[in-house]
């Protein structure tokens, strides 16, 4: 079977799976659940699905919404959308209100493929956006009784865009990242490489498909001929006895992942398991060598975007400096650069910025935002707004955002628009949004409160409005109220220096008023999640 190269990736996603399919035919691809599904049958799946949503009128370059859970079914979609060459735009099920209507607006799909459960909440922010008609089952794509003619054979090249995955600006408004065929398969490459992926292995895939992580590792199993525990979420009681049970010896772990794992109770069969190697993003190098040595594996680690590509990276079985994710891939050039876009000298911080080495591997840009993407491609480079330095021997060291970003449940949070919501509520006059530090290693979603003069709301009042407008990834825990916010001489918040205050006796946590942040919405702690 075809081991491919950086330079030699097949030319679209479905020539990919249309190769595998013909190179493996039944062997098994992904397990979902108690199913095996094979290369052939995701690949056959694929082409049904096609060749119906070209009965629907779908063309290439137009955009179609995805909103759905992982699955196979989601899995032969991705597959067909490439196909019938549509823009796939998938949407976090778990947006609604203000901010998954301006997605809708951004993205103006020819057709929304949404999942029943999600219908009324994406029919309800759509308003007249969308006609009700065009928003489809995707199940339906797969209904036997539904018939399709056959697809006609499209023009679908390496550089038209693939999919415009949503990404959290850090100070503005998502940013809809525009993924040619080529990158999203380069992103899968480049995970393969890092990980040593082979026939051999069973990867473990728990991410959401509207992030380029999931993808990644799908597709970098894909490109080995491996197999995939495709999951819908993260359990911890539930990892490793899928991993024994199905042999899985690579995944990926974002946030505080690690943390979870290695805050469990230490067991004597820890280390019998067949896991040999997993992707972190980041490394908890407080505890890296107990972590190996406790579960028998090895971290690596890797740097990138969605944006970018997999463009820094650890070596197994290299003695990376503590700290350090890596050293740049051989596919991509990296730079710490200064304010004026000059490099800077080895232990000097600066921005992380990065040039490809091979055509088509990077973004093609933000959809509908053209000066953003002027803005971060300025001369030549691609500015990562990431503040880091780079050894003399060539290590990277991230140190952190150069805007304010929050990280939170494995999800990067635009504190502006978090504000924004908060600000729409009646009595809100303007608010601040802050990490601040979580027990897991990444932040806290902190809002400081304004109310109008004469307004009243209660802490309560703010979570709830946060809950029915906003992912429940990025609704604030800590709620404080203030009759000021401290300003710079240019009337900017000083955002630092209410970091730097922390929380005090005026901060109301929900959490410990007794209500919990879930999927579902804000629910008491003894009731039922």
């Amino acid at each position: 079977m075809q081991q491919f190269r950086f330079d030699d990736l097949p030319t679209t996603l479905h020539h990919l799976l249309d190769s595998r399919a013909e190179a493996l035919g039944a062997q098994t691809y992904a397990i979902v659940g108690e199913t095996d599904y094979s290369y052939r049958q995701i690949a056959a799946w694929s082409r049904l699905m096609a060749a119906r949503l070209h009965a629907l009128g779908v063309r290439p370059g137009q955009r179609v919404v995805v909103l759905m859970e992982a699955g196979a079914p989601y899995l032969a979609l991705w597959f067909a959308l490439s196909r019938v060459g549509a823009v796939e735009t998938p949407i976090n099920p778990a947006y609604r209100g203000l901010l998954l209507k301006q997605l809708i607006e951004t993205a103006e799909p020819s057709l929304s493929l949404v999942a029943p459960a999600y219908r009324d909440q994406y029919i309800d922010a759509c308003g007249a956006l969308v006609p009700p008609e065009r928003v489809i089952d995707p199940a339906a794509l797969l209904d036997p009784a539904a018939a399709a003619a056959d697809l006609p054979a499209l023009p679908v090249g390496r550089r038209d865009t693939a999919a415009i995955i949503f990404t959290s600006g850090t100070t503005g408004r998502s940013k809809g990242v525009m993924i040619s065929q080529r990158q999203q398969l380069s992103f899968g490459q480049a995970f393969r490489e890092i990980t040593a992926l082979t026939t051999a292995d069973t990867t473990y895939n728990f991410l959401p498909f509207f992030h380029i992580a999931a993808k990644f590792l799908a597709l970098g199993t894909m490109l080995a001929g491996g197999r995939m525990v495709l999951r819908n979420g993260f359990s911890l009681s539930a990892f490793w006895p899928e991993v024994r049970r199905h042999g899985v010896t690579v995944t990926s772990a974002v946030g505080g992942l690690c943390h979870m794992l290695y805050s469990q109770e230490p067991a004597a069969g820890d280390a019998d398991n067949p896991m040999r190697l997993i992707y972190a993003v980041p490394i908890p190098w407080e505890f890296k060598t107990e972590f190996e040595q406790r579960f028998a594996l090895t971290l690596v680690e890797g740097y990138g975007s969605t944006e970018n590509n997999l463009i820094v990276f650890s070596r197994a079985g290299e003695a990376t400096p503590r700290g350090s994710c890596g050293r740049a891939s051989p596919y991509f050039e990296i730079q710490i650069q200064d304010e004026l876009g000059d490099r800077q000298p080895p232990g000097v911080a600066g921005e992380i910025c990065v040039r490809p080495k091979y055509p088509d591997t990077l973004l093609q840009g933000y959809f509908g935002m053209p000066d953003k993407t002027l803005e971060v491609l300025a001369d030549l480079w691609f500015h990562s707004g990431d503040r880091g330095y780079m050894d003399e021997t060539g290590y990277v060291f991230f140190l952190d955002r150069l805007k304010d970003a929050i990280r939170r449940r494995g999800e990067n949070i635009s504190s502006f628009e978090v504000e924004r919501v908060l600000n729409s509520h009646h009595a809100v006059a303007e608010t601040a949004v802050i990490p601040h530090p979580s027990e897991l290693a990444e932040d806290e979603v902190k809002a400081i409160v304004v109310l109008k003069p004469g307004r009243h709301a209660t802490h309560e009042d703010i979570l709830r409005h946060a809950a029915d407008n906003m992912p429940h990834f990025m609704v604030p825990r800590f709620i404080e109220f203030r009759d000021v916010l401290p300003r710079t001489p240019t009337m900017k918040i000083r955002k630092q220096e209410l970091k730097a205050e922390g929380n005090s006796s005026r901060t109301w946590d929900c959490e410990a008023a007794g209500l919990q942040i879930t999927r579902k919405g804000i629910v008491r702690k003894n009731a039922t999640a």
